[in-house]
């Protein structure tokens, strides 16, 4: 008897929630706002100006899983060094999804539409899913694997499958082990359950991260679990979008390639000539680091895991030392309150 084909699974992008597009005309349109609107309300409230200072990301390359790139989108111009189409469409994103999740990572610091987190950095841009925003599991597993082939520092993936998959592990847990970070969104599924995050999220092992609004408090939607690792902006975020457009958009999609972003700025920095008490080797080293900008890195739970991130504390020399960051307690946590209300508290301390 012959044996069965294992099922290739449906992977596909979390349901995020779509403000506004503003294609190319009507950014003309509203060119008067262009400036005001640069800096996100993210990139404001955690400094990253500050930041920007010391490390744009520069050197490193972040890889994008998602619905392909805007290529000649004008806030991204020259960030792409590597694309693959996966699913027989063309690397052309036909959603919009994709190329708002690089924008997040690496718009350029160009005069044009916003500044991503890490506006130096390097785009590798794997397309795993369609126009539609969906795609197989054998896709993706093959995105992940050709990402680490081109040499991606990170790899960023804002989807998600429900149920686990042999190939699925072993390919992220094969990056993990050549040292690449991965960072996965939670999914938006809210707390319609004990553990509504999707896989990869649900691999302890990587990156997951959950979405917070401008005062820090946890998205509604946000997924809820154990392995929520840390919260990142992810409500009404603008970035680029397809066919040269910008849009505003809700969802841990978002709040991913924020952090994405922020690996980004670590890895830079701790690759400068110079020695570095504490180097990064793999994603468990980045994790720790991470985990010092956390505003709350003794505390977790399943909402919120160790809460926003603060990174202007961290880059500028006000963060806690690591082997406080170490000594994680995981138990019932307290209510988060405004990024600005703990950041003045920590410099209190």
């Amino acid at each position: 008897m012959a044996r069965s084909m294992p099922r290739d699974l449906e992977v596909a992008l979390p349901p995020v929630i779509v403000h506004a597009v503003r294609d190319r005309e009507a950014r003309r349109r509203h060119a008067a706002e262009a400036r005001e609107e640069r800096l996100r309300w993210a990139e404001t409230l955690l400094r990253l100006p500050l930041v920007w200072r010391q490390t744009r990301g520069e050197g490193i390359k972040v890889a994008i899983l998602d619905t392909g790139i805007d290529a000649d989108h004008p806030d991204l111009q020259g960030a792409v060094v590597e694309a693959r189409d996966f699913t027989g469409e063309g690397i052309e994103d036909r959603n919009g999804h994709g190329t708002h999740c690089a924008g997040i990572v690496a718009a350029r610091a160009n005069g044009v539409g916003f500044i991503g987190a890490a506006p130096e950095c390097e785009l590798v841009v794997a397309k795993v899913l369609d126009g539609e925003g969906r795609g197989k599991l054998s896709q993706l597993v093959a995105g992940i694997d050709w990402a680490v082939e081109v040499g991606a520092d990170i790899l960023s993936l804002s989807l998600a499958a429900e149920a686990d998959d042999r190939e699925l592990h072993r390919a992220v847990h094969a990056a993990l082990a050549a040292g690449r970070i991965v960072v996965c969104a939670a999914g938006n599924n809210g707390a319609l359950g004990a553990n509504t995050i999707g896989y990869p999220g649900r691999y302890g092992s990587v990156v997951t991260v959950a979405a917070h609004d401008a005062m820090g408090h946890p998205s509604g939607f946000s997924s809820r679990g154990p392995e929520i690792d840390f919260m990142a902006p992810g409500q009404e975020i603008w970035s680029t979008w397809k066919e040269g457009g910008w849009a505003q958009l809700s969802g841990t999609s978002m709040a991913a390639p924020f952090v994405a972003g922020l690996a980004a700025l670590v890895l830079a920095k701790h690759r400068k000539p110079g020695r570095h008490a504490t180097p990064i080797l793999d994603n468990q080293d980045l994790k720790e680091h991470l985990l010092r900008m956390a505003a709350h890195p003794g505390w977790h739970d399943p909402a919120r895991g160790h809460g926003p991130l603060l990174p202007f504390a961290y880059f500028l020399a006000d963060a806690r030392p690591l082997v406080e960051a170490r000594a994680v307690r995981r138990g019932r946590g307290r209510q988060v309150g405004s990024l600005e209300r703990d950041a003045k508290r920590r410099r209190a301390n």
